[in-house]
């Protein structure tokens, strides 16, 4: 009996990988949360004109995107100590979310970047490396291995897929033209 009980804690219960999936998951949303952390720091500790504008950073793609990673990756690891389905299913669901979106602003940023990188940054930001990656990559990377790796087979269907994704494009469209709006920028 104790052997079997040990067997089924190892096991996450609503992961694809068999085992040590708990752990892998548990880590794999510190590691993530960890890296969110250390982007939000960064837009503190080297402010920019952005900083004192109107919606912060929030105006941007990329920071609401780390706000999605980061609520599904704070889930995630509730829902890997806790083992809660709810919390699981919470997750699950703000991954069908966050993961594409991350995708997306990492196909457009680092696509404009190789074009030219003033296309994306102003010249009198400087963005370090590390910070970059952190940004514009990490979030994806985790995302995308949480979602295809780490969480049950995907449970929306072509129509609702789209119709989330309309909802989520007009909804920060609407967002950057209040943003515009106050700051003219």
């Amino acid at each position: 009996m104790a052997k079997s009980s040990v067997s089924q804690f190892a096991r996450h219960p609503l992961q694809r990988l068999q085992s040590p999936s708990r752990t892998v998951s548990l880590l794999t949303h510190l590691l993530g949360l960890c890296s969110f952390a250390a982007s939000y720091w960064y837009l503190i500790k080297f402010p920019t004109y952005i900083n004192s504008s109107y919606g912060w950073h929030w105006q941007y793609l990329t920071i609401i995107g780390l706000l999605l990673a980061t609520l599904t990756f704070a889930f995630g690891l509730v829902a890997d100590i806790t083992l809660s389905p709810r919390l699981f299913a919470i997750k699950n669901a703000l991954s069908l979310c966050s993961a594409p979106l991350e995708v997306l602003i990492s196909i457009l940023y680092w696509g404009l970047v190789a074009i030219d990188r003033e296309l994306v940054i102003p010249k009198e930001i400087h963005l370090n490396i590390w910070a970059d990656i952190g940004f514009h990559a990490m979030p994806s990377i985790l995302l995308s291995w949480d979602l295809l790796a780490l969480s049950p087979p995907w449970t929306i269907a072509n129509l609702p897929a789209m119709g989330l994704s309309t909802v989520l494009a007009f909804s920060y469209w609407g967002w950057v033209e209040h943003c515009f709006s106050h700051n003219g920028l």
